[in-house]
């Protein structure tokens, strides 16, 4: 599974945001090295959890931010751009509560998930608060 390297086509054209957009990316990758370099050991669990944990946090700022963003430009599709947020906090949440409870998920498809959400909605969502901020 490779990792997410920052082209063009992610730029919203907001320097703040897309600082932001290239931090995730590289806390992406942070959290990729550390859940696919790592064998089943004792620390196995922790070390995805806290990984995983340290994503939604750095998450739901970027959110918050971005949100802030949209309200300033009175962007009109903000309450679905928020409720496409918060379905995805709701989701990485769901993802950290099962690791918790022991339930055997595969690091590389929290990855996937995580990175193919990223990826759509850069690239199809965020674009529209850009268009009409222009």
């Amino acid at each position: 599974m490779p990792r997410i390297g920052w082209v063009d086509s992610f730029s919203v054209h907001d320097e703040k945001i897309d600082d932001q957009h290239k931090k995730w990316i590289e806390l992406y990758n942070r959290v990729h090295a550390q859940m696919m370099g790592i064998e089943p050991t004792d620390d196995y669990l922790g070390i995805g959890e806290a990984a995983l944990a340290e994503m939604i946090e750095y998450t739901k700022y970027h959110f918050s931010s971005e949100e802030d963003f949209m309200k300033m430009i009175d962007f009109p599709g903000y309450e679905e751009h928020r409720e496409i947020h918060q379905a995805f906090v709701r989701k990485l949440e769901a993802i950290s509560s099962q690791m918790q409870e022991g339930t055997h998920v595969l690091n590389s498809e929290i990855l996937k998930v995580i990175e193919d959400w990223f990826i759509d909605h850069i690239q199809k969502e965020d674009q529209n608060y850009t268009t009409h901020s222009r």
